[in-house]
C-alpha cells in the first residue's frame, strides 16, 4: 500500500521507467513518498569546477516541477512536491570529498573519462580550501536542495475501445442531460 524511496531517485538514469515500475507494484489508493536531490545541490562546488574549467562535478538533477509531471506520466495522481535547501558544513576539503563519495556517483556523460591522479586531487583540495564559502568558525559550506514528494495511485481509468464511436447528436444529449 505504500512505497517510500528516500534519497534514491537522483541516482536513477531513467526516472520515468522506475516510477512506472513502482506504480505497477503499488495497490490502488496506495501511496508513494520520496526524497531526492534537486538541481541546486552542490552549487558551490559547481561554481568552483566551472571557474577551473573542469566541467561539472556531477550530473544534473531533476527539478521539483518536473517530478510532478513525471509522477503523472507514470500513472500517479495528486502529486505534491516541495523542496528545501540544507547547508552541510565540513571541517576540511578531505572530509567533504569523503562524504560526497559515499553519496553516489556521477552520471554526467561529459565527465572526465579517465582516472584522475594525486596531483589533480591536490589541486581540487586546494581549490576547495581556498575558494568555497565558510561559516564564521571556518567550516566549509556546501548546499543541497532536497526535494520531497508524494502521490497516490488512482483507480484505473476505463479505456474506450478504438472502434467505438459516438455521434455528435448523442454527445449533445449527454451534455443536456448532465445540466438538468
Amino acid at each position: 500500500g505504500m512505497l517510500w524511496a528516500n534519497m534514491l531517485l537522483h541516482r536513477e538514469t531513467r526516472p520515468l521507467a522506475l516510477l512506472q515500475r513502482w506504480n505497477q507494484h503499488i495497490d490502488t489508493d496506495g501511496f508513494l513518498m520520496f526524497s531526492c536531490l534537486g538541481p541546486d545541490s552542490l552549487s558551490e562546488l559547481r561554481v568552483l569546477y566551472r571557474q577551473r574549467g573542469w566541467g561539472e562535478p556531477t550530473h544534473g538533477f531533476v527539478d521539483m516541477h518536473d517530478w510532478g509531471d513525471l509522477l503523472v506520466r507514470a500513472g500517479f495522481a495528486e502529486p505534491v512536491v516541495d523542496m528545501e535547501r540544507i547547508t552541510l558544513t565540513y571541517s576540511s576539503a578531505e572530509a567533504m570529498l569523503d562524504e560526497l563519495r559515499l553519496l553516489g556517483r556521477n552520471f554526467n556523460r561529459d565527465r572526465f573519462p579517465g582516472l584522475r591522479g594525486r596531483s589533480w586531487r591536490r589541486q581540487l583540495i586546494e581549490a576547495i580550501e581556498g575558494t568555497m564559502p565558510r561559516t564564521p568558525d571556518g567550516r566549509i559550506q556546501l548546499g543541497f536542495e532536497v526535494i520531497y514528494g508524494h502521490a497516490f495511485k488512482p483507480e484505473p481509468r476505463l479505456k474506450a475501445a478504438p472502434e467505438q464511436s459516438v455521434s455528435v447528436a448523442a454527445m449533445r444529449d449527454m451534455l443536456r442531460s448532465s445540466r438538468r
